[in-house]
């Protein structure tokens, strides 16, 4: 199945803790560029959510980012204090104030602003963790839905423009036995009005020569079989920008080479046409994964 590389997803989902999303963006790119943006708290799950996109992807440049909206009543830390660093706080402050008979008027919020005093710990995350993880899956589905409906239309496209090369291969092989009529008339002409007597064994050679120069048949004959093999892979259901990357550019080389071998307006011009409908090809490939 053709899928694009061209995607966006969004995904929300509401629990006792808050509200969490994920939205990811995919644009082309010749491999699997992946980067995941995610509150400290749910680094430990970054493994997970990274062999899903693996299990799933395999091009293009993908950014992701996680947002978590905790609830009022959610906290993701837990406070606890220090108490023999604080009774040492206590006792030095007490000692400091009787020899030099100050009085200690420390508060309580003197001796929390102290370094370690308050100890700051996460609170347990794991399900979090694996809300993040199922969100990630939705998304992930989500996101495939999209390239894969965008993929379909690029593949209707794909199909229209095989068709249309093949009707431009056809049409340019009905003209090849013309223009060898054409060539042979032209030759003997050309000899007539030098009026000079020739073996007609070598003449004969000679036009084979010149027929031989301009013979198109196996540019013809491939560019059929580049389009069946187009057209075959593009039924495949699994990745296949490379292969249709590596088609293409074979089929640009050949209407390359009828271009450069045409003998008549009509194989130039077909050639041209050829070449429009193979780079419009190319850009649709280079957003196929």
């Amino acid at each position: 199945m053709i899928h694009s590389m061209t995607a966006y997803a969004r995904r929300e989902i509401k629990g006792e803790w808050g509200t969490g999303t994920w939205e990811i963006r995919s644009v082309n790119q010749r491999f699997l560029d992946l980067t995941i943006k995610c509150p400290d708290f749910l680094r430990a799950a970054e493994n997970q959510f990274r062999k899903t996109f693996n299990q799933h992807l395999t091009r293009g440049k993908v950014t992701a980012f996680i947002k978590f909206f905790p609830d009022e009543n959610t906290s993701l830390t837990q406070l606890s204090v220090n108490h023999a660093l604080l009774a040492q706080l206590v006792a030095q402050a007490d000692k400091i104030a009787n020899n030099h008979q100050l009085t200690n008027n420390l508060s309580t919020s003197h001796y929390m602003t102290w370094p370690d005093v308050i100890v700051q710990q996460p609170t347990d995350t794991s399900a979090l963790h694996q809300s993040a993880i199922d969100l990630v899956n939705e998304s992930v589905q989500k996101l495939l839905d999209s390239r894969a409906r965008e993929g379909a239309e690029m593949k209707a496209v794909l199909q229209q423009k095989t068709d249309l090369i093949i009707s431009l291969t056809n049409a340019i092989r009905d003209y090849v036995p013309a223009i060898n009529q054409h060539l042979s008339e032209k030759l003997k002409n050309k000899l007539a009005e030098l009026d000079v007597e020739v073996n007609p064994e070598r003449f004969e050679q000679e036009v084979a020569m010149q027929l031989q120069k301009i013979d198109i048949t196996e540019e013809l004959d491939r560019l059929d079989a580049h389009t069946k093999e187009f057209n075959r892979v593009l039924q495949l259901q699994e990745p296949v920008g490379r292969r249709l990357d590596f088609l293409v550019q074979e089929l640009n080389r050949e209407s390359n080479t009828i271009g450069s071998k045409s003998a008549s307006i009509n194989t130039s011009n077909a050639s041209i046409d050829l070449k429009v409908a193979i780079e419009q090809m190319r850009e649709q490939i280079q957003n196929i994964e």
